[in-house]
């Protein structure tokens, strides 16, 4: 009962510290962001966990990618303003009164604060430079608004990075995370996200990186080595040996769903 207790105080004060942090009227913490741009069953959990390896850097796993929630927000508010502002919402007899006074940039700002303390958790501000999840949804960005979306992002993580995480068709098309769904819909679902990444390497070729899972796991090490130092440089600007050293440990983990040992291996080897 006693450690009970004890794990709830700590967790109740480390929320608070969180709290603090990102309150409103605080100077917000400044971190650096990066997110993985991908599909199901491309490996990208083993991308996040490279990403997780190296220093002062925390990258989450999926979260149903709400961001894309919060963007639509953003844009019903943009949109209903440019209608309704003209309708005088300063004046109380208005049925819009009070609508000058929803900012979209409160929405950036209330976004970022969000966005972020769930990336950060419970981990001390003071420690963590680089915050980022991984989301395999993104092909449910329509494509009228993707342009928008990226501005939003933009807005709410300045500088963000983009990692494009990608793997052979043929094995993520028959890989568990997609049975049960029609191999038209799947292949849909992986080119719509292609036609991200693609959109990304054109509007923002320097905050964007190209990943492939079959040359992360190579066999040959020069392969793999040159992936992790290309992964590692994008993020940081750098690659120590210690750095490096940590990367290939973690290609020795399992990674994914149902983790089962070394991510290292051929293409039929599991790999979210």
């Amino acid at each position: 009962m006693t450690s009970i207790r004890g794990a709830v105080k700590d967790r109740a004060a480390a929320l608070g510290r969180r709290a603090r942090q990102l309150r409103p009227g605080r100077p917000e913490p400044t971190f650096r962001y990066v997110f993985v741009v991908t599909y199901g069953r491309s490996g990208s959990t083993l991308t996040q966990g490279l990403l997780n390896a190296l220093p002062r850097t925390v990258v989450r796993g999926e979260n149903n990618f709400y961001l894309l929630e919060l963007f639509r927000a953003w844009e019903r508010v943009r949109a209903f303003r440019r209608v309704h502002m003209k309708h005088n919402p300063q004046a109380g007899h208005s049925a819009f009164y009070g609508l000058h006074e929803i900012r979209p940039i409160s929405l950036v700002r209330s976004a970022r604060a969000t966005v972020t303390g769930h990336l950060l958790g419970s981990e001390p501000a003071s420690q963590v430079d680089v915050l980022g999840f991984k989301e395999v949804l993104w092909h449910q960005v329509e494509p009228e608004e993707t342009e928008a979306f990226f501005d939003f992002l933009d807005k709410t993580f300045p500088g963000v990075k983009f990692v494009l995480n990608q793997r052979e068709h043929e094995n993520v098309v028959g890989s568990g995370f997609w049975q049960g769904h029609d191999e038209a819909e799947v292949m849909g679902a992986i080119r719509r996200v292609e036609e991200i990444q693609q959109f990304l390497r054109g509007s923002r070729p320097d905050r964007s990186l190209d990943v492939h899972y079959e040359q992360i796991t190579s066999d040959d090490p020069e392969v793999s080595q040159r992936q992790l130092r290309a992964l590692a440089e994008f993020v940081h600007g750098s690659c120590d040996a210690e750095t490096m050293a940590a990367m290939r440990a973690t290609l020795e983990q399992g990674h994914g769903p149902y983790p089962f040992g070394k991510s290292r291996g051929r293409a039929g080897r599991r790999g979210r």
